[in-house]
């Protein structure tokens, strides 16, 4: 003698399993979305799958509410039986993602913590190159001073020495080098 089927709509079981689906479905969701987000069809193909699975139980939980009193407690066993199998694949799937994200995390972490070890290498380079720049700067500013010194000094020995050959090539030595050394600085200092 059999049971006669009728339908459990109101079944407190059947409603637990399709909350549980209802949770399912929203985590599927996240999960493709962060899927599409990272263009990765791996994972994509894998959410499908998982779909594919949640769609099955859900068709095996309206089963349930149609199965007879005997067959219930195994279609009941069955159907928790998936939908932990579901959930631990998308909390093992979500952990993958989680994990990549922490790895993308680290590695957007060590490139800044580079980037920054790389600025402090070029502003102390170009620290370096402007002390150098300074340097050389100075020296030739009082080199030119120098050379302007020297440059006065000898057209004064040339016209106390009453312009004797002598005198006259020390005041043209002279002023050759304060030219050179005065065109490198207009040159490089530009004129004022």
């Amino acid at each position: 003698m059999t049971t006669p089927q009728t339908p459990r709509d109101n079944d407190p079981v059947a409603a637990k399993f399709e909350a549980e689906v209802r949770e399912v479905d929203a985590r599927l969701k996240v999960l493709k979305a962060q899927a599409e987000a990272r263009k990765a069809k791996s994972d994509m193909d894998e959410i499908s799958g998982l779909t594919a699975t949640k769609e099955r139980v859900k068709k095996n939980i309206t089963d349930l509410k149609q199965q007879a009193a005997a067959d219930y407690a195994a279609t009941k066993r069955e159907v928790e039986k998936e939908i932990k199998d579901l959930q631990a694949d998308i909390q093992r799937v979500n952990e993958r993602f989680t994990a990549w994200d922490s790895a993308r995390e680290r590695q957007l972490y060590a490139r800044l913590d580079e980037a920054e070890a790389r600025l402090e290498v070029w502003k102390a380079r170009a620290d370096h190159q402007r002390a150098d720049q300074s340097m050389k700067r100075h020296d030739d500013l009082a080199a030119l001073k120098e050379k302007i010194a020297l440059a006065r000094a000898r057209a004064a020995a040339a016209k106390n020495e009453q312009y004797s050959a002598k005198a006259r090539a020390a005041f043209e030595e002279s002023e050759k080098y304060f030219d050179q050394a005065y065109d490198a600085a207009v040159k490089r200092y530009g004129k004022t």
